[in-house]
C-alpha cells in the first residue's frame, strides 16, 4: 500500500498541519489519484491534533491515517513512504533524497532569516525537489510531476577523506 509522509522535524509547524487537517478530502482525493492511501504525519512538537483527517479515514475504507509526535521508527516510516511533504529542513531533504523518495517541501514562511526558502529553491531548480509555501501546498501537490525530478547523487564519502589527505601532505 503506498504511503505519504508529511513531516514536521523536530519543531513546531502548526500552519502545515493545521492547513491539511483543514483540507482533509481534498488532500485525501489528491493522494488517491497518486495512488497513495496512507497518510502518515508527524506532527512534531504541536499540541494540536489533527480532528478531520481521522474522522476522515474512519469514514472512508480506502484511506488510512496516522499521526505522532515522536517515534523512534522515524526512519523505518520514511524509508517505506511512496510520497514525503515535508518541512525545509535541511536534514529532512537530505535524508528523503539520499532514499530517493520524491519530495515536496513546504517553508515555513513564518521564520525570521528565512534560509530555509533559499535551500528549497536551490534545491528545486536542480531538479531535485518540488517546494512551496502552505496556501499553495495542495496546488502544488495536484500539479506537479514527481516523475520529472532527478535523482539526488550518492555522496562521495571518500572524497573528503581524499581533500584532507592533500590538504595535510599525505597524499
Amino acid at each position: 500500500m503506498a504511503s505519504c509522509l508529511v513531516t514536521v522535524g523536530s519543531t513546531k509547524f502548526e500552519e502545515l498541519t493545521s492547513f491539511l487537517d483543514d483540507h482533509a478530502e481534498e488532500l485525501a482525493f489528491l493522494l488517491k489519484k497518486r495512488g497513495i492511501t496512507k497518510l502518515k504525519m508527524q506532527i512534531g512538537k504541536s499540541k494540536k491534533a489533527p480532528e478531520k483527517l481521522p474522522k476522515l479515514a474512519s469514514e472512508d475504507s480506502k484511506f488510512e491515517f496516522e499521526y505522532f509526535g515522536y517515534t523512534n521508527k522515524f526512519k523505518d516510516i520514511l524509508s517505506s513512504s511512496s510520497l514525503v511533504i515535508s518541512h525545509a529542513g535541511a536534514g529532512s531533504i537530505a535524508e528523503t533524497l539520499r532514499l530517493k523518495i520524491p519530495l515536496l517541501v513546504v517553508v515555513n514562511e513564518t521564520l525570521m532569516d528565512n534560509h530555509q526558502k533559499e535551500l528549497a529553491e536551490a534545491m528545486a531548480a536542480e531538479g531535485y525537489l518540488y517546494w512551496t509555501n502552505v496556501d499553495n501546498v495542495l496546488r502544488t501537490l495536484e500539479s506537479c510531476d514527481f516523475d520529472r525530478l532527478k535523482e539526488y547523487p550518492t555522496p562521495n564519502a571518500k572524497a573528503f577523506a581524499d581533500f584532507l589527505d592533500r590538504e595535510v601532505g599525505f597524499a
